[in-house]
C-alpha cells in the first residue's frame, strides 16, 4: 500500500440478485418487491446496492408502479444499481452483446433519472474476457470488480492490479476476498462474537491489501439487510479500532479506490481471467451445460447484429423511419437469458424452459424486423401494393451480410403459390388454383421441395392465405454489394450460365477447386486440392458417461465410446452444392442408462467455397453422458487462436499445480465463440462453430466440440472434480437434454500465422456463418434497384456493428484491429453523412474526423476497438 495511507475498512451493504436460479424469476420477485419496498419505507442508514444491474429496478415497478417516484428518489440518493442490465456470465456472450447489456442498463438507469456507479462490478461470472478492461474504458469506467477467473498462485499476490486489453486500455482491477461478495455476511452484535469475526476477517484481508482498502461486502444471495445491522456493524467499529471502518456506496468505494491506486505501484496483468484454481471455483463446466441454449443464443445475437441492426442503420442513414426502439425490445427480451445462471444453464428446469421461451420471442421478433428493414430499404409499402395486386410481380430479395462486396452460393426459400385459400366465415369452397413460375435467370440447384401456407400481410388489411410451394435452394449471385441488397425476379426466361466454379458429384464423393470429400468405411475422407495429406476420416463422434452436475463435468473412467458408422451415400451432385449424407450410432457404454444417441450429418461443398459444412442433427436419447464430435486436423498445434469477445485470443492449457487443484479440477476445454484456429508452423487449420460453447484442442491436433452434455442434477457434492455444493441441490431432469439437437461448422486448412491471414480467417468465418440469403416477396408491384450498404477498408480490420445510436441522432460503426500493428482502413457509404466523430463504446462522441467525400479514413491502433458516429443531421438540426 502507499506508505502513507492508513488502512481502512469498507463496508458495502449489498444484496446478491440472482434474477432466476433455483427459483423462476415470478418466485424471486415477490421476495425482490418486498426487499425494496423495506429499502424505501425505513429511513436510509447507509447506501445499499441493489447489485451490479438494472433489471431489478423495472422488475420492481412492474410490480409496484404507484413507487417509481419514490424509487427514483431513493436512486438519487442511497440505493444504488447497474451498470449491467443483466449481470452476464461474460464467457459466453459475444462483445457486441456486453456493450449492448450495457446499453440496455443506461436506459434503465435514464428512465429514473439515475446514474450507475462508475465501475463495472461483476460479482459472480464465472471468468472475464481479455477485452473486458476495454468494456469498461469504453464506458467510461476506471476500475473493475470481479471475484472468480482471477486469484491464486498464477496471479500477482495482492487484491489490485492494474488489468490491460490487448488495445492497451487499461483499469484497476480489485479482487474480492475468497468467499466472494458473501465475505462480511451477516456480522455479529456481540462485541465478543465481533471480535473473533474481526480476526478472521483482518487475517484474510490484511495479508491481501494492495492499497490500503479493505473491502467487506455486508450481503449475499437474495439477502434483505441483516437484523440488527447497525448495531453488528458498530460492533464491527470497536472490535477493528484503531483502524477506522465506514459504511458506504459502491460509488464512494470506486472513488477511494482509484484515488489509492494512482499514488501506487501495482502489478499489471494482460490476459483473459479463466483460472481461479485454488483461490475460489472457477465452474468452466457450465460452457456445455445445455449447450443448446447456447447455440440459439449465439445465432439470436448473430442475426440481431449482424441481420437486423445494419439494415435498420442503412435505412436511417437513407432518411426513413427508425426501428431502435423495436432493436431495443429484441435486445432486451434476449438480454434477460443472459445472467451467468441462465445462460450457463447451471438453473432449474423451470428457469430454462423460461430461456427457451424468450429466446424464441426474440427470434420472432428479429424475422418482422429484417423483413420490415428489408421492405422500407426496397422501397415496398405493403399497404400501397394491396391496392395493385393485379400488378404484383414475385421476386427473391438476397441479402449480403458482410461489409464487402461478395459473390458465391446463396440459400435462398422460394415461395411459389399454388392456389388462394380464403380464411373465415364463407371461405369454404373459394380455394383458386394459381400458376406460380419459379425459374431465376441465375444457376440455381433446388435442394427441398414442401407444400405450405404463407401469407401476404400489410398492416391495415385482413392476410391473404396462399397455399405456396416452398423451395429451399441454392442459387449463385455474382456482385453482391456490400451490406446491399439485390432482387431476383421469378418466372424470368433469360438463360442461365453456370457459375465459374462448380462442384461435381458421383457415387463415391464430391469434388470442387477446394479438394474433395469421398466416402470411407470409418467415415467422410477429406483430400484438399494442394496437399498430399488426406483427413479420414475427417470427424468421428465420442461419448463418455457422465456423473457430474450443472456446473462441472465429471467423467466415469473407461466409459469413452466412439460413434459407429452405418451408412453414408451422396446425397446432392453438384453443380452449386455437392454432399454426402452418413447416418451414425453412439452407444454410450457402463455407468449410464440404456439408449443410443442416433446422428445424421451432412458434409458439403459449396461451388468456389474453400471449406468444407458439416452438419449435424441427432436425437440424443441416452442421459447421464457427454457427445462430442471430434475434427481430425492432421497438425501438431504449436499455437492455439480462438475468437473472443473484440479480441483473437492466443490459448494455453492451464498448468495449475497439484495443491491448487484439490477444490476443483482443471478441465482441459475452454470458451468457444465463433471459431478456433490451430497453427503448426507454416500451416493452419480452422474450425468454426455456428454456436456451441466448448471446445478441447487434444495434443493430437484434433478438435473435440461439446454436442451435448447431459446431467440430471443441479449440483451434487460427491464428484471427485469439485467437492462440494456449487448451488442448491435439486434434480434438473431438463439437463440431460433428451430428444433432437443440431449444430453446423466449416473447416478449412490454409498457411500459417500472419496479419493477412488472422483477416482471411475472419472473413471465412464470415462466409460460412453468414451466406447470401434471399427470401421471396410475392406482393411487389415493381422491381427495386439494387441496395448499396457500407464497406469497411483496411486489412486486418474485422466488421463488429453498424447500428443506429440509443439517442437516435447518429448510427454507429465499428471495427476491431485482430492484428499486432496499425492498421489505415476507411468507411465507405453511399452518400456523405451529416458528420463524423469518433467516440467511445457508450456512443459518447470524443472528436471529430475528416471526411473525403463519402469515404471517411480511420486509423486504428493494434487490437484496438474503433467506433465512429455518422451524425444523421438535416440543415444543421438533429433528427
Amino acid at each position: 500500500m502507499p506508505p502513507a495511507a492508513q488502512p481502512s475498512v469498507f463496508v458495502l451493504r449489498h444484496t446478491h440478485w440472482d434474477r432466476e436460479w433455483y427459483h423462476p424469476a415470478a418466485r424471486f420477485r415477490k421476495r425482490l418487491v418486498d426487499l425494496i419496498d423495506g429499502l424505501l419505507t425505513t429511513q436510509p442508514n447507509a447506501p445499499f446496492l441493489l447489485d451490479g444491474q438494472a433489471i431489478v429496478l423495472r422488475d420492481y415497478v412492474a410490480v409496484r408502479p404507484e413507487r417509481a417516484a419514490e424509487l427514483a428518489k431513493a436512486l438519487a440518493t442511497h440505493l444504488e444499481a447497474g451498470p449491467w442490465f443483466v449481470l452476464p456470465d461474460e464467457l459466453i456472450p459475444s462483445g457486441e452483446a456486453l456493450v449492448r447489456n450495457l446499453l440496455a442498463g443506461r436506459r434503465v438507469l435514464r428512465g429514473f433519472r439515475a446514474t450507475a456507479p462508475p465501475v463495472l462490478y461483476c460479482p459472480d461470472s464465472f471468468g472475464h474476457p481479455a477485452t473486458l478492461p476495454a468494456l469498461a474504458s469504453g464506458f467510461g469506467y476506471r476500475s473493475v470488480i470481479l471475484w472468480r477467473g482471477y486469484g491464486g498462485s498464477r496471479w500477482p499476490p495482492g487484491d489490485a492490479a492494474r488489468w490491460r486489453a490487448p488495445s492497451g486500455d487499461e483499469v484497476v482491477l480489485f479482487h474480492l476476498a475468497p468467499d466472494g461478495y458473501e465475505f462480511g455476511s451477516h456480522l455479529p452484535g456481540d462485541d465478543e462474537q465481533a471480535s473473533r469475526r474481526w480476526a478472521h476477517l483482518r487475517a484474510v484481508l490484511e495479508p491481501r491489501s494492495a492499497l490500503g482498502v479493505w473491502l467487506v461486502p455486508l450481503g449475499a444471495d437474495h439477502h434483505a439487510p441483516q437484523p440488527g445491522e447497525q448495531q453488528a456493524i458498530a460492533a464491527l467499529v470497536r472490535a477493528a479500532s484503531p483502524i477506522p471502518v465506514q459504511v458506504g456506496g459502491l460509488a464512494q468505494f470506486a472513488r477511494v479506490l482509484e484515488a489509492r491506486a494512482q499514488q501506487a505501484t501495482l502489478p499489471t496483468i494482460q490476459a483473459e481471467l479463466r483460472d481461479s484454481y485454488g483461490y475460489t471455483w472457477t465452474l468452466a463446466g457450465t460452457l456445455a451445460t445445455r449447450a443448446h441454449q447456447k447455440r440459439a443464443n449465439a445465432r439470436l445475437e448473430r442475426d440481431l447484429v449482424r441481420d437486423v441492426e445494419p439494415w435498420a442503420a442503412i435505412a436511417r442513414l437513407r432518411g426513413l423511419a427508425s426501428l431502435g426502439h423495436h432493436v431495443n425490445n429484441a435486445w432486451e427480451t434476449l438480454l434477460s437469458s443472459h445472467p451467468h445462471d441462465s445462460l450457463c444453464g447451471c438453473s432449474s428446469d423451470s428457469v430454462s424452459a423460461a430461456v427457451d421461451m424468450r429466446m424464441e420471442e426474440t427470434g420472432a421478433l428479429i424475422d418482422e424486423l429484417c423483413h420490415a428493414c428489408t421492405a422500407m430499404l426496397i422501397g415496398h409499402d405493403a399497404n400501397a401494393a394491396r391496392q395493385q395486386s393485379a400488378l404484383w410481380s414475385p421476386a427473391v430479395v438476397v441479402r449480403n451480410r458482410a461489409a464487402r462486396p461478395r459473390s458465391g452460393v446463396a440459400q435462398i426459400e422460394l415461395d411459389v403459390d399454388v392456389a388462394s385459400e380464403p380464411v373465415g366465415p364463407g371461405s369454404a369452397g373459394r380455394r383458386k388454383q394459381i400458376e406460380g413460375r419459379a425459374t431465376l435467370d441465375v444457376p440455381t440447384q433446388i435442394l427441398s421441395r414442401e407444400r405450405v401456407y404463407a401469407r401476404i400481410e400489410a398492416p391495415s388489411f385482413y392476410p391473404i392465405n396462399h397455399e405456396v410451394e416452398r423451395q429451399r435452394a441454392l442459387a449463385w449471385i455474382a456482385g453482391v454489394p456490400a451490406y446491399g441488397l439485390v432482387t431476383l425476379p421469378l418466372g424470368s426466361t433469360r438463360a442461365r450460365q453456370l457459375p465459374p466454379v462448380v462442384v461435381r458429384g458421383d457415387a463415391r464423393g464430391i469434388e470442387s477447386d477446394a479438394g474433395k470429400v469421398t466416402i470411407g468405411p470409418k467415415g467422410v475422407r477429406w483430400q484438399g486440392a494442394h496437399s498430399k495429406r488426406a483427413m479420414h476420416p475427417l470427424f468421428e463422434f465420442e461419448t463418455v458417461a457422465e456423473r457430474g452436475d450443472t456446473y462441472t463435468h465429471s467423467p466415469i473412467p473407461k466409459s469413452q465410446a466412439r460413434g459407429v458408422l452405418r451408412r453414408s451415400r451422396v446425397a446432392l451432385r453438384g453443380p452449386l452444392r455437392g454432399a454426402i449424407d452418413s447416418n451414425w450410432s453412439v452407444a454410450p457404454r457402463s455407468g449410464t442408462k440404456r439408449g443410443n444417441v442416433e446422428i445424421e450429418t451432412r458434409t458439403s461443398l459449396d461451388a468456389a467455397a474453400d471449406f468444407v459444412r458439416v452438419r449435424v442433427s441427432g436425437v440424443n436419447r441416452a442421459p447421464d453422458q457427454r457427445l462430442r464430435i471430434v475434427f481430425q486436423t492432421g497438425l501438431r498445434p504449436r499455437s492455439v487462436l480462438a475468437d473472443a469477445a473484440f479480441a483473437l485470443v492466443e490459448r494455453k492449457p492451464l498448468r495449475v499445480p497439484a495443491k491448487d487443484t484439490r477444490a476443483e479440477a482443471v478441465p482441459p476445454t475452454a470458451p468457444l465463440h465463433r471459431f478456433v484456429t490451430l497453427f503448426d508452423g507454416a500451416r493452419g487449420c480452422t474450425v468454426v462453430s455456428d454456436g456451441l460453447a466448448e471446445y478441447e484442442v487434444q495434443s493430437s491436433g484434433a478438435m473435440a466440440i461439446t454436442l451435448v452434455r447431459a446431467v440430471a442434477e443441479l449440483s451434487r457434492s460427491d464428484l471427485p472434480e469439485r467437492p462440494g455444493h456449487a448451488g442448491w441441490p435439486m434434480a434438473t431432469p431438463g439437463a440431460q437434454c433428451l430428444g433432437p439437437f443440431e449444430a453446423e461448422f466449416a473447416i478449412t486448412w490454409h498457411a500459417g500465422d500472419s496479419a493477412a491471414m488472422r483477416s482471411r480467417i475472419v472473413a471465412l468465418a464470415e462466409d460460412a456463418l453468414l451466406p447470401l440469403v434471399g427470401a421471396t416477396f410475392r406482393d411487389l408491384v415493381a422491381l427495386p434497384e439494387p441496395v448499396q450498404g457500407m464497406v469497411l477498408e483496411g486489412e486486418g480490420l474485422t466488421f463488429s456493428t453498424l447500428k443506429e445510436s440509443d439517442d437516435g441522432n447518429y448510427v454507429v460503426a465499428r471495427c476491431v484491429n485482430m492484428t499486432d500493428g496499425e492498421v489505415h482502413g476507411a468507411w465507405v457509404l453511399t452518400r456523405a453523412p451529416g458528420s463524423v466523430h469518433v467516440s467511445r463504446l457508450d456512443e459518447t462522441p470524443i472528436a471529430p474526423l475528416p471526411m473525403r467525400g463519402n469515404r471517411i479514413p480511420i486509423i486504428v491502433p493494434p487490437h484496438g476497438i474503433h467506433t465512429v458516429l455518422f451524425g444523421l443531421e438535416e440543415s444543421g438540426e438533429l433528427r
